[in-house]
């Protein structure tokens, strides 16, 4: 039985709000959210640093929808009555060609433990404030209430902020193959059964040098943190260890 997520200052403080208001409160939306998540997108979407960050699906308000029960969950964060973040929660059945434990391989059965960390966005008034991470903490107990221990998420290779807060928050970079046409990066957390990785042995490869990353991959390495540098970013590749 699926249980109401716990507000996001049960897992970090919420931020004063911009406005001057005392605080940011949160609630889970509903098609009546529609128009004010559409426009918080647009909004969003006409200001990425770079275009492949996020493309835009092909069916907007069936995108919206699909993130309502049953088959997901938005939260959304406000400053008094303006929508100024949110996250999806995507629920894919087992036998769903979306679901994104096909691309990782998984066998049918744990399919049906996926969740998707879908789009998640934050209005740039409002960004430097940690809700980016608060949401997505809150999405993963959310996936939990639903019986989905295996968290999902896909962001492109020039998303280094979405990645880093991903990484930051426990998730790993598993493997990197096309999703609908897209070269995406894929986070994976199993909240059942962790991850367990040689610290001794690690790569660490240029995040624009997709083909190292696909061979490290394929030798059993998963990404584990980024250094930021002046001269870009590199991730932190270590051998993932098989205990049983």
């Amino acid at each position: 039985m699926s249980e109401k997520p716990p507000p996001l200052s049960a897992i970090q403080p919420v931020p004063a709000a911009r406005s001057g208001s005392a605080a940011l409160s949160e609630r889970l939306l509903d098609e009546g959210d529609t128009a004010a998540i559409a426009a918080l997108r647009e909004e969003v979407l006409a200001c990425l640093p770079h275009p492949d960050c996020y493309v835009r699906e092909a069916g907007e308000a069936a995108f919206i929808r699909a993130h309502h029960p049953p088959r997901g969950e938005t939260l959304g964060v406000f400053d008094g009555e303006q929508l100024v973040a949110y996250a999806m929660l995507g629920l894919p059945a087992r036998d769903d060609p979306s679901n994104l434990g096909r691309a990782l391989g998984l066998p049918a059965a744990r399919r049906g433990e996926v969740a998707h960390l879908a789009s998640c966005m934050v209005r740039p008034g409002w960004r430097g404030l940690g809700l980016q991470r608060a949401l997505l903490s809150t999405r993963l107990v959310l996936a939990r209430s639903h019986g989905r221990p295996l968290c999902v998420a896909t962001v492109s290779p020039h998303n280094h902020a979405s990645r880093h807060n991903m990484l930051r928050r426990g998730l790993h970079l598993a493997a990197l193959c096309q999703v609908d046409g897209l070269l995406r990066q894929i986070a994976l957390i199993d909240l059942d059964h962790g991850l367990h990785v040689d610290a001794g042995d690690e790569r660490l490869i240029d995040s624009g040098d997709t083909a190292a990353q696909r061979a490290a991959f394929a030798d059993g390495y998963v990404v584990l943190g980024d250094l930021r540098e002046p001269g870009g970013v590199r991730l932190r590749f270590l051998r993932r260890l098989d205990l049983g």
